[in-house]
């Protein structure tokens, strides 16, 4: 989860968050600035074209997926201490909305299932447990991205006592916000004639989601030691630290600033090949090449960075890179075939199985003769047979890896594995 509004705002306050109570207004006004401002007026304009015959549904159920996807990057963003809002987070690529509405329609099932079979009154105290405690099922769904984990009481339950009384201060404002939200939409949609009001609902309903899952990061960013969670933001990003590229920052920010961005890139270009930089220096880096910049050395230059953000152990963020890079070129690989197969056992543990498999079709066709390449092809082939319901293709990755692979204890798996889908039913 993530680029940044500006290089500088990877300098978050970290080691004594302000707590979340004295940060209402912050939280009010988060939706009205930066990147979720955009992401805002975008999605509110789209909104409307859902109202076009014939394609409008088709408009309305991407956009309603794009809302909840940018919501949760805001959820992570803010958990990983950052406080301005994620520049993109648009892609369903993920499929972390999916499993929202997967965790909405069990929650909903158990809450019918307890009033059928125990009674009216058995029912409404299962579904008062379920509201409490939503937003520690949207917190783990968003941070660990595993759907059985969300669906697991115990972590939610877990997570409120880990935290104490200010979950439920949390959960309070939580209500009020999404309360206010309802009530405006309510007020707006009887005042105001029929498109100003669709465009006023729109606004004041994505601002309330927004709102909300901005505070539910920050939830987690406020009680991260708590909660055994590492935020992104490092050490190096804690208030009063000084970045020790702070002066090449501030020259290529005021460059950009004045309305030079390619001297801006060729200064950071510079800086990139010549020595070690920050973090900070890479991100602004990217983001110019990403905005101006010629397609190889982006590419040279993320592979440069996802390995700099492996070295620090900042995986999510690498993550979110490999996946933006791979949208851009299906043929982009790390550096290294080591860095191929981590990160896409990191994508799987996150849920992100396309991505994983997008990663390892990409090493297998850049790398061939690699000593991971049998496996790469059992990993690729079992996700493509168990998540994307792609025997064939499974199978002809199993086969030709079976003719390279010369490690005897590889070729009983890569042999089991085909011998499994072979005799599978069609």
């Amino acid at each position: 989860m993530e680029d940044r509004h500006r290089a500088g705002a990877s300098r978050a306050r970290r080691s004594t968050p302000e707590p979340f109570w004295a940060r209402t207004r912050a939280i009010a006004l988060y939706p009205l600035h930066g990147g979720a401002l955009f992401a805002l007026i975008a999605l509110t304009l789209c909104r409307l074209l859902g109202m076009l015959p014939g394609i409008g549904w088709i408009i309305g159920i991407v956009t309603t997926l794009a809302i909840y996807k940018y919501a949760f990057e805001i959820l992570r963003h803010t958990a990983d201490g950052y406080m301005d809002a994620p520049e993109r987070g648009f892609d369903i690529g993920d499929g972390v909305v999916l499993r929202l509405l997967a965790l909405m329609l069990v929650l909903g099932a158990v809450v019918a299932a307890a009033a059928l079979l125990a009674g009216p009154v058995v029912g409404l105290l299962t579904l008062l447990a379920v509201v409490l405690l939503q937003p520690g099922f949207l917190i783990s769904l968003a941070i660990d991205g595993s759907l059985r984990r969300a669906l697991n009481p115990a972590v939610s339950i877990g997570l409120a006592l880990r935290i104490g009384w200010p979950y439920l201060a949390a959960f309070g404002l939580l209500f009020v916000i999404q309360a206010s939200a309802l009530t405006a939409a309510r007020w707006l949609q009887h005042y105001l004639p029929p498109l100003a009001s669709d465009l006023a609902v729109g606004v004041v309903t994505i601002w309330g989601l927004f709102a909300a899952f901005h505070l539910m990061g920050y939830l987690v960013y406020q009680y991260h030691e708590v909660l055994g969670y590492e935020p992104a933001a490092g050490d190096d990003a804690t208030h009063g630290r000084h970045d020790p590229d702070q002066r090449v920052l501030d020259e290529a920010e005021q460059l950009v600033r004045d309305g030079h961005a390619p001297e801006a890139l060729q200064l950071l270009r510079g800086e990139v090949r010549s020595r070690a930089v920050s973090l900070a220096v890479h991100e602004l880096y990217q983001r110019l090449l990403r905005n101006g910049g010629r397609a190889d050395d982006r590419r040279d230059h993320t592979r440069q960075y996802i390995n700099r953000l492996l070295q620090e152990k900042q995986e999510r963020r690498a993550l979110a890179l490999l996946r933006e890079a791979l949208d851009a070129d299906p043929d982009f690989v790390p550096l290294l075939p080591e860095q191929a197969s981590l990160l896409a056992e990191r994508a799987q543990l996150a849920g992100q199985f396309k991505l994983s498999l997008d990663g390892l079709l990409a090493a297998l066709r850049a790398w061939p003769k690699a000593a991971e390449f049998g496996a790469w092809s059992l990993s690729a082939a079992l996700l493509l047979a168990e998540r994307f319901g792609d025997d064939a293709q499974a199978r002809a990755l199993l086969q030709d890896a079976l003719a390279r692979c010369e490690d005897e204890a590889q070729r009983g798996k890569l042999q089991a594995a085909l011998k499994a889908l072979t005799i599978a039913p069609a």
